[in-house]
């Protein structure tokens, strides 16, 4: 035997190799046929029935998914709708009670302008009425016959009217157009008396007209000597004053302001008066009542005119003195005017 059959260690057997043999069956052919077991299967209607259910149920969740959605709009439309109602509502309740505050101070202001109007047309009458009234004072101060009448044109009405000679300061003298006062220095007026004249209780009437300057007047209850008078001027812009002389260096405004009865500008006729009665002195321009004083400073004394430079030269004309005593036969007493008084139109309140 040769070396290369020869084992040299026993063979190593593998524990999975089959190391026993099968029992010989012979094999059978042809092989037994297998029975293999049929898969069954659902009816077709069943199938068609679960096909149904199933579109029923997705057509169920369509429908429900659907129906939770249109009532959660129209939940929301309603909610949207009454929430506009409600403002729209409280806009209206806003714009009405506006516009009734609007009517109501439409009304309050209305009622006010009217109260207003019908206060200011009373003021009007009864301001009128005592306009009136003291012009009549004016009118019967003036009825009888007069003291002194005197057209001042000369010095032939024996009242003895200052004249003076080229005065540097100021003048009094008779020209064509009337007895003139000029008074030329800045600060100073020029007073011009009839010297011949005294009077207590009384009415004095002037025609003015101011040919250069701003201011002019008359004087009254005068005392040349001692530089005590009243002046009663007016200015070419309206103005009116009532001055009160105690001496040359003493004076007192005791009334002032402007009147629309004044005739304005240079080379404009004016007619000045005052009634002087007892304490109390009754202002007129034009027969128009401008005002009334009470002072008792003064009882009796001259008249005269005057022509006042406080920043310009002035020259004024005067014409037609007159002068009416009053006694205590013909005591004064202003009179009432018949003047309607206006009927108030009412008006409905918006």
């Amino acid at each position: 035997m040769s070396d290369e059959h020869q084992l040299t260690e026993p063979e190593r057997v593998s524990p999975s190799d089959m190391t026993i043999p099968d029992s010989q069956v012979p094999p059978v052919w042809p092989p037994a046929q297998q029975n293999f077991r049929r898969r069954s299967t659902f009816p077709v209607w069943a199938t068609i029935l679960l096909i149904v259910l199933a579109f029923a149920l997705i057509i169920g969740g369509l429908g429900l998914i659907f129906y939770t959605t249109t009532l959660q709009y129209r939940a929301s439309v309603h909610n949207q709708a009454t929430a506009i109602a409600l403002s729209t509502a409280h806009t209206l309740e806003t714009a009405q009670a506006q516009a009734q505050a609007t009517a109501n101070t439409l009304a309050t202001a209305n009622a006010n302008i009217y109260a207003s109007a019908t206060a200011q047309a009373g003021a009007t009458v009864t301001a009128t009425a005592i306009a009136t009234a003291l012009g009549n004072i004016l009118t019967q101060a003036t009825s009888g016959t007069s003291a002194l009448d005197d057209p001042l044109s000369d010095n032939s009405g024996n009242h003895n009217w200052d004249k003076t000679q080229s005065s540097v300061d100021g003048q009094c003298v008779f020209t064509s157009s009337g007895y003139k006062a000029q008074a030329a220095r800045q600060g100073y007026f020029q007073p011009c008396f009839a010297e011949a004249t005294s009077f207590s209780n009384f009415a004095y009437q002037v025609s003015m007209i101011i040919d250069q300057g701003k201011q002019a007047g008359i004087v009254f209850r005068g005392n040349s000597a001692s530089n005590a008078f009243y002046l009663f001027y007016i200015g070419i812009n309206g103005s009116y004053s009532l001055d009160i002389y105690k001496s040359s260096s003493h004076a007192t405004t005791l009334n002032n302001g402007f009147s629309s009865s004044i005739t304005t500008g240079l080379k404009q006729t004016n007619q000045l008066a005052v009634v002087a009665y007892k304490n109390i002195l009754y202002l007129y321009v034009n027969q128009q009542f401008i005002t009334s004083v009470t002072d008792s400073t003064l009882n009796s004394g001259k008249i005269g005119v005057a022509a006042l430079d406080s920043k310009n030269p002035t020259a004024a004309a005067f014409t037609n003195a007159r002068v009416w005593n009053i006694t205590s036969s013909n005591v004064l007493t202003p009179t009432a005017s018949n003047t309607p008084t206006p009927t108030p139109t009412s008006s409905s309140t918006p």
